[in-house]
């Protein structure tokens, strides 16, 4: 199987189809620049998430999940497993920055969310360490992150 499909020239880079094991399906892929090497290290890093990461992502998205339902007067959800929250969350794009100095892939979606229609989620993974998951607000995925503002739900 491929990982990355109908890969053509874009608006900003490269556009085309990137293989999601999590979810068993295709999702968009967009390359800012043209480095399509960097872009297959990328999705083989995405495709290869040790299940601690997903299991940290899936207990972040449950708790951006449950803070907009609490913020917007609704009822929490629960779950008996982190990983049901996946059931809510329909990834969308993988965006591959351009990896400057940088030789480390990197994790940058966008993904649609039950509870959060308009606004959807990103999550933002490097190194193993989940660094951002909470509203799209087209993150950095170079920044540093040590400092973890309230919004952001990792």
């Amino acid at each position: 199987m491929e990982i990355i499909k109908n890969i053509e020239p874009g608006e900003f880079g490269i556009e085309g189809e990137v293989y999601f094991r999590c979810f068993d399906k295709y999702i968009a892929l967009s390359v800012e620049g043209e480095n399509i090497e960097f872009a297959q290290m990328c999705a083989e890093y995405l495709n290869e998430l040790t299940d601690e990461v997903i299991s940290s992502l899936c207990e972040a998205s449950i708790r951006y999940c449950n803070g907009f339902l609490e913020a917007i007067g609704e009822p929490i959800k629960t779950f008996e497993k982190p990983t049901e929250v996946l059931s809510l969350i329909y990834p969308s794009v993988l965006l591959v920055p351009s990896p400057g100095n940088e030789r480390e892939p990197v994790i940058h979606m966008e993904l649609n969310c039950e509870w959060e229609p308009e606004h959807g989620m990103e999550w933002v993974v490097r190194g193993n360490k989940v660094l951002y998951v909470g509203a799209f607000n087209g993150e950095d995925p170079w920044s540093d992150f040590c400092q973890k503002e309230a919004w952001n739900y990792a």
